[in-house]
């Protein structure tokens, strides 16, 4: 008996016998009839493709530079608190990358930080100092990094008695009087000859010019 065939691409169009069974096979560059086995391979292998292109595009990073997105302009600052060292940058006059270093040396960025001698919060003020610069609590992160923003300002007018020769060195005088007080590094007309303090110097500037190198840029 023969069957009609009338035209596929035509909506409700009539299919052969074999077409309508899954009988027959596709030919080249035909479609697998519905059914099929290689109708049903070639819907399991899209199904993954499509699956695995889902997934590649939600992938961490992987549509940042269509989007626009990229690190965060204070990375490696942690994120709570990317903003609060800019402005205590600006505030005292200091490259963000050095408030930020001398904050990881401080309390590695640790707001519950205790030191032996008293020091608190992640600035590491010590109580008397605190209530001369700090607002609140020195235990509130953003606090602290406010009062560490004035603090190294008020220094900066202190240290610039002893002329530094360059920006470099009015930080270094800076850094060393927030590290062993503004007296002692008046005292000795520079950095004092204490080894900390050498070393507390010397840690921030590396840190500055690595881990935090281009905050803010």
């Amino acid at each position: 008996m023969t069957t009609t065939v009338l035209d596929p691409a035509r909506p409700g169009a009539e299919r052969t016998g074999a077409e309508r069974t899954g009988t027959e096979s596709a030919g080249p560059g035909e479609l697998a009839p519905r059914g099929s086995p290689w109708f049903l391979l070639a819907s399991v292998v899209l199904l993954l493709i499509g699956t695995g292109g889902l997934f590649h595009a939600n992938a961490p990073g992987c549509c940042d530079a269509l989007r626009g997105d990229g690190p965060s302009r204070t990375a490696p600052v942690p994120e709570p608190w990317g903003d609060d060292v800019l402005a205590a940058a600006e505030l005292s006059g200091l490259p963000p990358e050095i408030v930020a270093a001398q904050l990881d040396v401080e309390s590695r960025w640790n707001p519950r930080a205790v030191s032996h001698a008293g020091a608190q919060g992640l600035a590491q003020f010590m109580p008397d100092t605190w209530q001369r610069y700090g607002r609140g609590d020195p235990f509130d992160p953003r606090a602290a990094i406010r009062a560490q923003g004035v603090y190294l300002k008020d220094l900066r007018r202190m240290v610039q008695g002893l002329a530094p020769a360059s920006p470099q060195e009015e930080i270094d005088l800076v850094l060393a009087a927030y590290n062993a007080g503004p007296t002692a590094v008046l005292r000795h007309g520079g950095i004092p000859p204490f080894a900390e303090t050498r070393g507390y110097v010397a840690q921030i500037r590396e840190l500055a010019a690595t881990t935090y190198a281009g905050i803010g840029a």
